[in-house]
């Protein structure tokens, strides 16, 4: 799958989505403009004959209608967005879903974290936070979010008690490819949209309502509820354009999200056979009034309605196995069998952990990379990084994060990873640290560095996606002073490593999302960054390479990948790392094309050398973070 021409397919499906949306806005004012006039009795056939139009007749009368309607319909779509820019979380709690903590004792809920947290560190995001629709007891998820910092998968109870492993483990990476391609912010957008369309009919229900009450009081009754039918009838023009661009919306979509989910997974009998169970054992439909809502966005059908919003079940079987014949379904009910909870529930055995060698898990050696395969690797986990990220979850602590003290334990332990070795030094941070939160952390911080002493660089770093659903619960103001508090903990010692810096922006683009979602001012090109393009290439070649002739050839490399007329020559910059985020968050501006090039070029300076040493594959991964092209973690025997 091609994770650049989905970011540009999501992009031009965006500007569709406002197109058709503004059509729709358009074709209800023309609607409820008529009806304005016919109940205030303005519009008049005869007077319509002699020329003229409503707006050159009543031009008061039009323009207080239009202002109306659209202050209604836009302060409508306005609010419910910025309802929705807390995150996806605030979409499964208006379903009814109940978020999964760390320390769960229910089986079901177990596998389903385990499957997520695997999936998260194969395809180099955050963990989101994780919902079960308690009440829903139809095969069904979803993903809902602005960007990965922020997102949250929903699993109805249905599909945790009927579906196994495998066939979960098939559902989660169908919405991880939402994530991935960009479906999940043009999902979260749609729904702030539709409810400004959805508002005329219900305010025209309102009135028919009042208007046809028993016992009618008031003469005016009986207009004020034909007012209300015209109006609903009205509204349907809103309903009628919003499940068209639902459909328009979601229906291709849902092909290619099942073919990701083969490719993260490569066993396409698992989501086959949980399709299958949907069509012959049970069902996918939500009893939750808002289901409409979120009928785009779920994973097969919430809803029976006219206009579907997703393919049918058949012909996305038929698209995973060619061989299945829909006459067959009624003797597939497939058995649901008690499932293991994957390798981290193996290593919670006593004493199993250590028969597993960490040094195998994790080389810290040189890492091969392949610089033309690397823009593939973007967004498309495969089996093998699956596999890989078992291993990764395997050397993770698995009692970090429990309880009540989550959200505190979570501050410590991201302070933690950023401690130095140093004793001197050290005791100066833990001073910082004390300055801007008391001693309430002083014995969470001891207990998460012991934590940390077993767990490798790599281990580090997945460890830090783990925890950024726990500090989803701080207050903003709280989430904006670990950031400022872990940027000073790194410049305690006057220097930034590789591994500093890469874990500050990582936690940044990880933590400041979950603040305030991610706004791209406008689009450029490369030929218009050239300044960026030569700090961001002349860094990574000089953190990769020993000497200055090495990282000026390196950088050479790098920069004939992106085909530029007047390339820019190598020029490192003293205080690299304030320069380097100025230039990441220009770039990420660019075209997804366009990205594909750099991220090119990035691969193409580091492996100048012939080695890519564990510090610079990471760094890779946190420029790649920074631009929104999340990468897999690289493998010491190549991509």
């Amino acid at each position: 799958m091609d994770f650049w021409a989905r970011q540009a397919d999501a992009r031009r499906r965006s500007h569709w989505l406002l197109l058709l949306f503004a059509a729709a806005v358009l074709a209800v004012l023309v609607a409820v403009n008529f009806v304005v006039l016919v109940v205030l009795g303005l519009f008049d056939a005869g007077e319509a004959a002699a020329g003229g139009t409503w707006l050159t007749r009543h031009p008061v009368a039009v323009t207080i209608t239009t202002l109306i309607v659209l202050a209604i319909t836009g302060i409508t779509s306005l609010y419910k967005s910025i309802k929705l820019g807390a995150g996806g979380g605030v979409v499964a709690r208006e379903l009814g879903g109940m978020r999964v903590q760390a320390d769960t004792t229910d089986p079901d809920e177990r596998r389903l974290l385990n499957i997520v947290e695997e999936m998260a560190i194969a395809a180099g995001l955050p963990v989101p936070a994780v919902y079960v629709l308690g009440e829903e007891q139809g095969i069904n998820a979803f993903a809902a979010g602005h960007t990965a910092a922020d997102a949250a998968i929903a699993v109805t109870r249905g599909a945790l008690q009927h579906l196994n492993r495998t066939e979960l483990q098939g559902v989660i990476g169908h919405e991880f490819s939402h994530i991935l391609n960009g479906d999940m912010r043009l999902n979260i957008r749609l729904i702030g949209l539709l409810s400004g369309l959805l508002v005329i009919a219900i305010g025209g229900r309102m009135l028919y309502q009042l208007g046809s009450g028993s016992g009618s009081r008031r003469r005016g009754d009986g207009s004020l509820a034909l007012a209300g039918l015209a109006l609903m009838g009205i509204g349907h023009i809103g309903v009628f354009f919003g499940r068209l661009i639902q459909a328009a919306v979601s229906r291709q979509r849902e092909f290619l999200a099942d073919a990701a989910a083969v490719q993260f997974t490569r066993d396409p009998a698992g989501l086959r056979d949980a399709l299958i169970k949907i069509g012959s054992v049970e069902s996918s439909r939500l009893s939750s009034p808002r289901s409409a809502e979120v009928a785009h966005m779920l994973f097969a059908p919430g809803l029976t309605r006219w206009m579907a919003t997703h393919p049918p079940l058949a012909e996305r079987i038929r698209a995973l196995d060619a061989s299945f014949d829909p006459a067959t379904v009624a003797d597939l009910r497939l058995e649901v069998r008690p499932q293991p909870l994957g390798i981290v529930r193996v290593l919670e055995e006593d004493g199993m952990a250590k028969s597993l060698p960490a040094a195998q898990l994790l080389d810290q050696q040189a890492i091969a990379l392949n610089p033309g395969s690397l823009p593939a690797r973007v967004g498309n986990p495969r089996a093998a990084d699956i596999t890989r990220a078992g291993e990764l979850q395997a050397l993770l602590p698995g009692v970090a994060l429990a309880g009540d003290a989550a959200a505190a334990q979570a501050t410590a332990l991201l302070l933690a990873l950023v401690l130095d070795s140093s004793a001197e030094v050290r005791a100066v941070q833990l001073e910082k640290i004390r300055i801007v939160f008391g001693s309430a952390l002083d014995a969470q911080l001891q207990a998460q560095m012991q934590v940390l002493n077993a767990v490798p660089v790599e281990g580090r770093l997945a460890l830090l996606g783990r925890i950024v659903p726990a500090l989803r619960r701080l207050p903003p103001a709280t989430r904006g002073k670990i950031l400022d508090t872990l940027g000073a903990l790194a410049r305690t010692d006057g220097v930034i490593s590789v591994f500093e810096y890469t874990l500050g922006t990582l936690a940044g683009i990880y933590i400041d999302e979950t603040l305030a979602p991610r706004r791209v001012s406008h689009a450029i090109r490369l030929a218009a960054a050239t300044v960026e393009l030569q700090i961001l290439l002349s860094t990574l070649a000089t953190q990769g390479h020993g000497t200055a002739q090495d990282a000026e050839q390196a950088y050479a490399r790098g920069i004939a990948c992106l085909g530029l007329k007047r390339p820019p020559p190598f020029r490192p910059r003293p205080g690299w790392a304030a320069a380097l985020d100025r230039a990441l968050r220009c770039l990420d501006g660019l075209a997804p094309m366009d990205k594909a090039r750099v991220v090119e070029a990035l691969g193409a300076t580091i492996v100048h050398d012939g080695r890519v040493s564990l510090a610079e594959a990471e760094l890779l991964r946190a420029i790649c973070a920074a631009l929104h092209c999340p990468l897999p973690p690289l493998r010491e025997k190549g991509v």
